[in-house]
């Protein structure tokens, strides 16, 4: 048996152990309000994707705005270009609140770093 496969199984079960109770009520409230309010309800992470446990991402005012850095933008200014270091990119700005998956960040119209939260 692989032992990463091993440790990968281990770490969920104890991560199972640890999960927050959910309030299905208060889940379900809280989803419709994000949704009226054009909110992205998701699992933000991996230890909410074990729990599962959901929040709402907020949605930006200004998602989809052309940009060439993150002080244009509500949150960040992303690109969907290949992650070259230093080319020149034309981004647009994230249209939710959120720090989790992968994004190639723009600032002073180059790519500056590829981000992968988990």
């Amino acid at each position: 048996m692989n032992s990463s496969w091993l440790s990968a199984v281990l770490a969920m079960l104890i991560t199972a152990q640890n999960c927050p109770p959910i309030d299905h009520e208060a889940k379900k409230r809280a989803e419709q309000a994000c949704h009226q309010a054009g909110g992205q309800w998701a699992r933000h992470g991996v230890i909410d994707h074990l729990c599962g446990v959901y929040s709402c991402a907020e949605r930006t005012r200004d998602g989809g705005k052309p940009c060439q850095s993150r002080a244009e933008c509500e949150h960040l200014c992303v690109t969907e270009a290949p992650p070259r270091i230093g080319a020149e990119a034309q981004g647009k700005c994230t249209a939710v609140r959120t720090s989790y998956g992968c994004f190639t960040h723009v600032d002073g119209g180059r790519i500056v770093g590829r981000v992968c939260m988990e």
